[in-house]
């Protein structure tokens, strides 16, 4: 279901001020029309039925039934997801924003850059405001809550994030190995750490040991940092909601 998301610009009035790309997306993307409704939320997770009052303004009226005024039913699942945390690899070039606008929509609940010892890119302001801008507009066309992105952080100080089991993807096998389905047993969240191009280091993967992470070794093809994320991601989701249905049977 798409929901359009309000920035934090929202004051109490009760009318929206559009910024001009938000201008954009509303009247050349989506095609709507002068007074025109459909639901929006904001940072805060409230809901409203979004009015709009002219081409630069919404009237906005706080809402607990936002399925009234979807924009489409493109997305039937109402349900909620489990909190997964995706700790991933600063990359270079570009590399790090088609990762973390699939990652967005799937619907991670955390996604933590780091600094590993084999990593190569370099994430300036200007960048983390693009990927900011990039998770928005995901959440804009999936419909997903926004991620909270933290970073980027020094390896060490990245292990702080996690949250519920630990995991470390690596190329290759390590003694502790286990499969992923093995490392998300008896989950209800789920931390998920992805290396750079030529994965971890040695002592990285022996101090993720040492604060609980068990190395998980996907059985696939060999894949690039920023294609294992998306990888392990959709995989933990399907087997951690797999495991929330058999519960509730």
């Amino acid at each position: 279901m798409r929901i359009f998301l309000l920035s934090g610009n929202r004051d109490g009035s009760g009318i929206y001020k559009l910024s001009k790309k938000e201008q954009r997306y509303l009247f050349s993307v989506l095609r709507l029309s002068m007074n025109d409704t459909f639901t929006a939320k904001d940072k805060d997770g409230r809901y409203f039925k979004a009015f709009l009052y002219d081409e630069e303004s919404l009237a906005l009226e706080e809402t607990d039934h936002p399925e009234e005024t979807l924009l489409d039913d493109l997305s039937a699942f109402k349900g909620s997801l489990l909190p997964i945390t995706m700790m991933i690899s600063v990359l270079k070039n570009k590399k790090n924003e088609g990762e973390i606008r699939m990652l967005t929509e799937m619907g991670v609940r955390k996604i933590v850059l780091m600094e590993t010892e084999f990593t190569e890119g370099h994430l300036n302001d200007h960048q983390m405001e693009r990927l900011s801008l990039i998770m928005r507009e995901a959440v804009q066309q999936s419909g997903a809550d926004l991620p909270t992105l933290v970073g980027p952080l020094p390896f060490e100080k990245a292990l702080d994030e996690a949250e519920g089991k630990l995991m470390i993807l690596h190329q290759g096998m390590r003694k502790s190995s286990v499969s992923i389905e093995e490392a998300t047993a008896d989950a209800r969240a789920v931390t998920a750490m992805i290396g750079p191009e030529g994965g971890f280091s040695e002592q990285e993967c022996l101090k993720a040991e040492d604060r609980g992470a068990l190395p998980v070794l996907l059985k696939t093809n060999i894949l690039r940092s920023e294609t294992a994320a998306v990888y392990a991601a959709a995989a933990i989701q399907v087997i951690l909601q797999s495991k929330k249905s058999n519960d509730e049977q």
